[in-house]
């Protein structure tokens, strides 16, 4: 739960530097603030929610690479859905209760199973 809680914490301040004090459009705001958050997300959870061990694998790298590409995708769809419609910080929290479940379901039963 602290990890998942640091990288939304990462996540969002990201977003609210690059969309709200950099202008940057939301959509790419979103890609950027995730992709540091996941930065985190691996190695903290490699070594501390999921005791994977020390020793990097190419397998679990890359699953956890094409797992981190899935979410990216879903969070740049929602914020591009929704922002139109609704507040981006708004869409940014509903696009973060999906993506920090899919990130912790998938990290749990596909990359470090």
């Amino acid at each position: 739960m602290i990890v998942g809680f640091a990288n939304t914490a990462i996540d969002w301040t990201a977003f609210t530097l690059l969309y709200g004090v950099l202008g940057v459009e939301a959509r790419f705001a979103q890609i950027a603030a995730q992709s540091l958050a996941m930065a985190n997300s691996y190695i903290a959870n490699k070594l501390w929610t999921f005791r994977s061990g020390r020793e990097f694998k190419k397998a679990e790298i890359l699953r956890f690479i094409l797992l981190q590409l899935f979410i990216l995708c879903v969070g740049y769809a929602g914020m591009a859905l929704l922002a139109g419609a609704l507040n981006p910080y708004i869409c940014k929290l509903m696009i973060s209760a999906v993506t920090v479940a899919l990130n912790y379901l998938g990290n749990r039963l596909f990359v470090f199973k």
